[in-house]
């Protein structure tokens, strides 16, 4: 029977001297915890270890909400007080304090590129923050109770906040209003989550049903349920094919075209707090007052995915947990991705294919082995209908280009995520109809706050066991441990980089050039701002000085790049654009005020300033730069001069 097992407890532990309020797994990696508590502490801890990572201190209330970034390098907490602090889990210090709501802060969650931060509170608000400002900057009211989930689009252009009064309200950020209400729930929100190739909303409520929503057009696609329970927690399987919904002590799979139940699996856990699915395993983690437990399905001993892996080769490697109870690479998966260039023909690519590790066949002690096939029931439309009077989904066929295909790994084979027209890319969903909006650049910040860290300083990278592999020999583990390491950062860099390339091209695609500038600005990497300024450079002819203005902040930034290609970039751009707009400026600025009122005057004047500024920037950078020597030295020297030469003339 142990054998057979489905799903299984991976540890449980004490997390905090007193009740556990909340918890939160790292997207990024799914092997780091964060938990909230009654005793005012917010405790890190590694899937698998018994001991916390970091307690941090700095609350002076109980913790009712916390979240991790995208680059688990930041920690965000709410309290009842209303007061949210953000902690910098490298340094283990305090550094942001928020406030501003009036009540218990119950939700948190962060903007796809980490800048900003969305708060619900019992106070019926929504609020969004400014990380670098430390201030709100909008609030959002309409709901009548508390706001008890939250959700950023995967573009950050819109967020979905759900709440007690059983009402889904989307609210658009860069217009600053609601969207629509969606009010079809007879319970409180407890859960939000987005498809992740579809523009499809799927919500989870008290009222014990999962509702399916289209949003291009606001209807309700379907319903499933009701269960015998409320919908505590859901994920989509990253293929988007089905929803694993965790309700008490059962997980259920939904798929959503046509509603359906596939699976219903015993699990044993309760207070069901969060789900997320990495390399095959879903990880679900609840509490009960002191105590969290981790707990463990495998994917593919349920319905539908036992049935793909019946079919593999009886070759193919399960994938695991370690004996240190972290998870191991997955086996036969493979990732290939076509990037295209940036430019308006898109000929060139880029393929990203992931390696083949095999996984280590190790056990967690205290926990059952798995062989073979599951022989549990399978449920096929238990509790599960479509509903009455519900809207088809509407599946207009791509507008995208044949090149910006990604194929995707699925749970249990490779699928092509694109096919036939049928299913349109992620961003391209979510850039649709939008205009970008402008956001500044970072600027550093500080924080006299402090807290106590109980453990060893918190590392992103080190405190992660990594995969074996049982047929190399121990003096080998070390090299292919750091290979592999290095191999799945290099995937998670490309896959973001692919991620905001094709941002940047929707834009383009629509001749939005402010908007490009400003989501390259957005999202401060210099590779993709290279790469926007190379097409550029190509095209400076149709650069204007409103543009210019634009793009000053985004070219002195890459002069702080280590990179000399990025350096390169920059550098030759600036040397076109101060030959071309370098007498305008200065001469405008070294003119007299015009007489009366004239407002072009006035524009023309304030971007010559701000460029002037800018240029000024560029000239500090550029004694630095003349040091490096090699072509490097010689294009600052040049852009050197030609600063010199305008400044003279004038």
């Amino acid at each position: 029977m142990a054998a057979t097992k489905r799903a299984y407890k991976l540890q449980e532990f004490v997390a905090h001297s007193s009740n556990v309020n909340c918890l939160k797994i790292g997207r990024r990696t799914s092997r780091v915890l964060v938990t909230g508590g009654e005793d005012h502490k917010v405790n890190l801890w590694s899937i698998g270890k018994p001991n916390a990572i970091l307690s941090l201190s700095g609350h002076t209330s109980a913790v009712e909400s916390v979240s991790f970034d995208s680059s688990e390098v930041l920690v965000a907490a709410g309290a009842a007080s209303g007061t949210i602090k953000l902690w910098d889990l490298e340094e283990a210090k305090v550094v942001r304090t928020l406030t501003g709501h009036r009540s218990n802060c119950v939700s948190v969650d962060f903007h796809p590129f980490g800048e900003f931060l969305a708060s619900g509170s019992s106070d019926t608000n929504l609020k969004i923050w400014d990380i670098r400002r430390k201030s709100c900057i909008h609030t959002y009211k309409g709901h009548t109770r508390g706001v008890n989930a939250i959700r950023f689009t995967p573009d950050g252009r819109w967020v979905v906040s759900g709440g007690e009064d059983n009402v889904v309200k989307l609210w658009d950020l860069t217009a600053g209003k609601l969207l629509h209400d969606f009010k079809c729930h007879e319970g409180q929100i407890q859960c939000i989550d987005f498809h992740p190739h579809e523009f499809l909303l799927a919500t989870g409520s008290a009222d014990r049903t999962v509702k399916f929503w289209d949003l291009e057009t606001f209807e309700l696609v379907g319903s499933a349920g009701p269960e015998a329970t409320g919908v505590r927690s859901m994920t989509f399987n990253p293929d988007g094919r089905n929803l694993l919904c965790g309700l008490h002590e059962t997980l259920k799979v939904f798929s959503w075209e046509p509603i359906r139940c596939h699976d219903a699996v015993d699990v044993g856990w309760s207070r069901l707090s969060d789900l997320n699915i990495h390399e095959e395993k879903l990880l679900g983690c609840s509490y009960n007052q002191s105590c969290v437990g981790v707990w463990v399905v495998d994917l593919s001993r349920i319905e539908p995915y036992a049935v793909a892996s019946a079919a593999r080769s009886n070759g193919h490697l399960e994938s695991k947990f370690t004996s240190s109870g972290n998870l191991s690479l997955p086996a036969g998966n493979n990732l290939k991705t076509s990037i295209g260039r940036l430019s308006i023909s898109q000929n060139a690519e880029l393929a990203v294919k992931e390696a083949k590790p095999v996984a280590s066949t190790g056990t967690v002690p205290g926990t059952p082995q798995r062989i073979g096939m599951s022989t549990g029931p399978k449920i096929t439309a238990a509790n599960s209908a479509a509903a009455p009077g519900a809207a088809t989904l509407k599946r207009s066929s791509s507008k995208t280009h044949d090149n910006f295909r990604a194929h995707k790994p699925s749970e249990t084979c490779s699928v092509e995520v694109l096919k036939g027209g049928k299913t349109r890319s992620l961003v391209a969903s979510w850039e649709r109809r939008e205009q970008s909006s402008s956001y500044e650049s970072p600027t550093p910040s500080s924080s006299s706050e402090t807290t106590t860290a109980t453990n060893v300083s918190y590392s992103l990278r080190g405190h992660f066991p990594s995969v074996e592999k049982e047929t190399i020999s121990a003096n080998d583990e070390g090299a292919i441990t750091d290979l592999m390491e290095q191999h799945k950062q290099f995937l998670d860099s490309a896959q973001t980089r692919l991620t905001k390339l094709q941002v940047v091209h929707r834009l383009w695609q629509r001749n939005d050039f402010r908007g490009v500038i400003n989501a390259v600005e957005k999202m401060s990497d210099h590779a993709v701002s290279a790469d926007v300024v190379s097409i550029w450079t190509e095209k400076s002819d149709n650069v204007t000085l409103d543009i210019f203005t634009c793009l000053l902040p985004v070219l002195t930034s890459l002069l702080e790049s280590k990179m000399d290609r990025h350096l390169g970039i920059s550098l030759e751009m600036l040397l076109k654009l101060v030959r071309t707009f370098g007498p305008v400026i200065y001469s405008t600025l070294s003119a007299g005020p015009s007489v009366g009122v004239d407002l072009q005057a006035e524009q023309r004047r304030e971007r010559c300033n701000l460029c002037f500024i800018e240029l000024e920037k560029a000239k500090h950078s550029l004694s630095t730069l003349t040091g490096r020597g090699g072509s490097i030295a010689k294009a600052a020297e040049e852009l050197n001069l030609a600063l010199q030469d305008v400044q003279e003339v004038l």
